[in-house]
């Protein structure tokens, strides 16, 4: 058996569960069983995989079978469709018994926890101490910032995004009160402000795999709601381009042409930070919410069709699916430099 998978039992159920990125993982058979949804003939249990699948289209999420593995996320969403003692039971195992074990202990209690993992925990398991070890921390060598930040990194890699996102803002405000300890030294608060830009990096991911999960479940009717909150979108880590040096006139072949700046800004483009699924119905018209966050005096307004065809075709479809553009141009005081700039957008079906 794989080692970051485990069997939890009780007088009624056995589970099988998993770890995936910050996501913990049910065995879809398991979950099956337990919300009653198999029967039994001839002492073999046999999955009613339809009803499964059918409640799971309800969410958006693919189709399931035999070794597959459901997000708890969409367990949970399958519970509430599940309307019998059983399943009630089974959700009860799963939020008071298998989960608590994954998350508060954080290393499996059995013979496969190695001793770093052992030791990560004695370390960092509470919010004082990941404080301790920050504060205790060096700027350089072995015990440095940097290196005690991956160590915790790889510590709650196993957290749901929720758990992550309060341990990085921790993490935070811990590196700025450890900053001003360093008083007027400029060398170590430049070192300090480097780890907290890596640290706010990995927030922005984390915020945007979190909603990811949650956009995919959002109602037809929430979707047609007023425009959606600017901590709702997804987020790319990415610097706008000015449009004032998008193209340039082209004496040789008389036309206007992409300058060598923006076409290094489009080769660029960091298709990593957008998110697996965007939560919408590529075949129904679409409306797309924008946002950039720039330096003051940034000119960006031409820039959102660019933008545009990046997104679309990364994910493969036409953008003439866009019946409408939201765009707001934003100036943040805490952007001082361009390179902070950062791009927004959301998707939504109209």
């Amino acid at each position: 058996m794989n080692k970051s998978v485990q069997v939890f039992k009780n007088e009624l159920f056995e589970v099988a569960a998993r770890e995936n990125g910050v996501n913990v993982e049910l065995d879809a058979e398991s979950v099956a069983i337990g919300l009653g949804w198999s029967r039994e003939v001839n002492g073999k249990q046999y999955i009613r995989w339809d009803r499964v699948n059918k409640h799971l289209a309800d969410f958006s999420y693919p189709q399931v079978g035999k070794g597959e593995y459901i997000p708890e996320s969409y367990v949970y969403l399958l519970c509430m469709k599940a309307e019998n003692d059983i399943a009630v039971a089974f959700q009860k195992f799963i939020a008071f018994d298998v989960l608590p074990q994954i998350r508060k202990n954080k290393v499996y209690i059995d013979p496969s926890a190695t001793d770093g993992e052992i030791d990560a925990a004695v370390r960092f398991a509470t919010p004082q101490k990941r404080r301790t070890a920050i504060m205790d921390a060096t700027i350089d060598g072995k015990d440095s910032i940097f290196n005690v930040y991956e160590d915790i990194k790889e510590y709650i890699k196993r957290w749901t995004a929720d758990e992550k996102v309060t341990a990085y803002k921790h993490i935070e405000r811990v590196l700025l009160d450890k900053q001003d300890t360093y008083g007027k030294d400029v060398a170590f608060i430049h070192k300090v402000e480097e780890l907290l830009r890596q640290v706010a990096k990995e927030l922005d991911k984390v915020k945007n795999w979190k909603n990811g999960a949650e956009k995919r479940v959002l109602s037809k009717k929430i979707n047609e709601l007023t425009p959606p909150d600017l901590e709702d979108y997804y987020l790319i880590d990415y610097a706008p381009f000015t449009s004032n040096y998008i193209y340039e006139y082209n004496e040789r072949i008389g036309k206007w042409v992409k300058t060598k700046a923006f076409k290094k800004w489009i080769e660029n483009f960091p298709y990593e930070d957008l998110p697996y699924d965007p939560g919408i119905d590529w075949n129904k018209p679409i409306k797309m919410y924008l946002a950039f966050v720039h330096k003051k005096g940034v000119d960006v307004q031409n820039l959102i069709k660019a933008t545009i065809d990046l997104i679309f075709k990364h994910y493969g479809y036409d953008d003439s699916k866009i019946e409408d553009v939201d765009f707001r141009a934003i100036r943040m005081g805490t952007v001082n430099s361009h390179k902070d700039g950062k791009i927004y957008f959301m998707l939504r079906n109209v």
